[in-house]
């Protein structure tokens, strides 16, 4: 039986491909940026050409240069690569997902759009979890990821659970780099987001994340939740700041690209979160409802502008957030129908959306674990990330397609979008690596960022004294210090770190650990940005300072008072 392609998965076969080569010419990032070279095929306008209608039908013309014609036409759609979707997968493979949710049971497929956590350590219990829920997989995080053996059993256990269905479980991990790390220990800490947005080579970015990618899917995960797409405002934004990559929303498309290129090419699925932008909500969503009350038109040319650029470059999963636009519904993203129309519709998104996590403060207030999965998967998502009860959710969904309020078509749907990401993923492969040695380290180097009125190196002394920040901070910093052969004691070049984005001091050199706001209320000679507060980190601004290595980044937000990086 053939199946009438949705208009939003046709877009993506030809408008949306010109439009991802469009949006490649817009920064240094997509300049580089491809389509992955590890997805199985390319999109191809051609793919839907036919034979010519004015091929004469006397078989004694074969010869002539009408019939000819019509018979290489012919050739070229025999021949032709098939029709695929912007981020990868064939319109076939959809076809076949949508025939796969249709034959599952009821309750197999309400299992089918679930991903709880998993914060325990037993094997066993994960495999039996995720197969008796028939769930689309899980997020490991708390216990579930202390140690490499630890992780390594609970994803092959997932799979376990998964069985024979014919698609794998889609084993998930938050791992952004900076404050959001749940695999510390396990693999390099990148800084946070914001240390991609300061650097200058887009191609590091790309390369540094394949690597940080490759690392997660020798882990077997399949999904990262990151990168952060948000424009984050400064200070006014509670929880997202230095996660993201910056305050340009043209800037910050760009460092989001070329991370999201970088995950594929590492073979992991990059989740863009969180449609359609935090980062100018000054509201907690782990705490209420964030509402943006200003202009649609605001929004798109503010917090949507990265989420539309990767689209079109070929994004295969987004978060929607829990944020509430008023010229939307004006009721969280997450459960609102304008939201995922917009994503779809206006956008031409054909991947999975997933749901910020469902058992956050802005979700509960209102909704018990039925109600807002029902009321998610009724406005347009596609996977339900941590809904409060899986149980309590799962038999919410099939209540409400017996009872007629969710249709089964839209959970086929949405079981369909899992099924075809799950199958999809597994045919990327790790791409040859453009960044060696410590990746991370490599991150720090070229994204540490220095303004000053002279540019000129070394930017301390040979002794230094290290104060402000914490304990914990001020000794690695003063043994990279020793470690580039500058000497740590009571004199010479002042060197203070901040302790908090809203802190402030006074030093010859002013050292921003986190998000570079405190520069802009201190006072000093030399102003830095590092993004993080990892010994990669501080080895790098050791490096810098000292004169062994070059300053490379760039302020990735405004910071009045604070002189241009050198």
């Amino acid at each position: 039986m053939t199946k009438a392609v949705p208009a939003a998965l046709r877009a993506g076969v030809a408008g949306l491909a010109l439009l991802g080569l469009v949006a490649c010419t817009g920064t240094t990032a997509e300049v580089t940026a491809s389509t992955p070279a590890s997805a199985a095929s390319s999109p191809s306008a051609s793919s839907s050409s036919a034979p010519s209608s004015s091929a004469p039908a006397d078989p004694t013309t074969a010869s002539s240069p009408s019939a000819t014609g019509s018979a290489e036409a012919a050739h070229a759609e025999a021949t032709a690569e098939p029709e695929t979707l912007v981020w990868g997968p064939t319109v076939d493979a959809w076809e076949q997902a949508l025939d796969d949710a249709a034959e599952l049971g009821l309750w197999e497929a309400a299992g089918a759009v679930i991903m709880p956590a998993y914060s325990g350590t037993d094997p066993e219990e994960l495999a039996d979890l995720v197969a008796d829920a028939s769930l689309a997989g899980v997020m490991l995080m708390g216990d579930a990821t202390r140690s490499r053996k630890t992780v390594l059993a609970l994803t092959e256990a997932a799979q376990a659970g998964a069985g024979d269905r014919g698609w794998q479980a889609l084993v998930s991990v938050d791992q952004e780099g900076g404050s959001v790390a749940r695999l510390d220990g396990i693999v390099p800490s990148l800084q946070s987001f914001m240390a991609a947005g300061a650097a200058t080579d887009k191609s590091l970015v790309r390369g540094v994340y394949a690597r940080a990618g490759a690392d997660l899917a020798e882990l077997g995960f399949a999904v990262d939740l990151a990168p952060v797409a948000d424009v984050t405002i400064g200070l006014d934004d509670p929880v997202i700041r230095d996660r993201s990559a910056g305050d340009d929303p043209s800037a910050v498309a760009g460092t989001v690209v070329a991370a999201m290129l970088g995950y594929l090419d590492g073979g992991v699925v990059p989740a863009l979160k969180h449609f359609p932008g935090h980062g100018a909500a000054t509201t907690d969503s782990h705490d209420d409802v964030p509402v943006l009350s200003g202009s649609l038109d605001d929004l798109e040319a503010t917090g949507i502008a990265p989420f539309r650029r990767a689209i079109a470059v070929g994004a295969p999963m987004v978060m929607m957030s829990h944020v509430a636009v008023d010229a939307w519904g004006g009721i969280p993203a997450s459960l609102d129908p304008e939201a995922y129309a917009y994503l779809r519709e206006e956008l031409g998104f054909t991947g999975v959306a997933v749901t910020d996590a469902l058992n956050m403060g802005a979700i509960i207030g209102s909704h018990d674990a039925g109600e807002a999965a029902v009321d998610a998967l009724a406005a347009g998502a596609d996977l339900l990330l941590m809904p409060e009860s899986t149980k309590a959710a799962r038999r919410a969904i099939v209540s409400a397609v017996k009872e007629g309020s969710l249709s089964r078509e839209r959970l086929n749907e949405a079981a369909a979008r899992v099924i075809l990401l799950s199958r999809w993923q597994e045919s990327l492969t790790t791409v040859e690596a453009t960044v060696d040695g410590d990746y991370a380290e490599a991150l720090a180097l070229g994204s540490v960022t220095v303004g000053a009125a002279d540019c000129s190196a070394p930017f301390v002394g040979d002794t230094v004294t290290i104060s402000g920040g914490f304990e914990a901070d001020r000794e690695a910093l003063a043994a990279a210090f020793e470690d580039e052969g500058v000497s740590v004691g009571d004199d010479g070049t002042s060197v203070w770190i901040t302790g908090g984005d809203g802190a402030s001091g006074e030093a010859d050199v002013v050292v921003a650990m986190g998000g570079p706001w405190a520069l802009a209320r201190s006072q000093a000679r030399v102003y830095v940005g590092a993004y993080g507060r990892s010994a990669d980190t501080l080895a790098a601004v050791a490096s810098v300072l000292a004169g062994a290595a070059d300053p490379q980044g760039s302020w990735p937000v405004a910071l009045k008072g604070v002189p241009d990086a050198c």
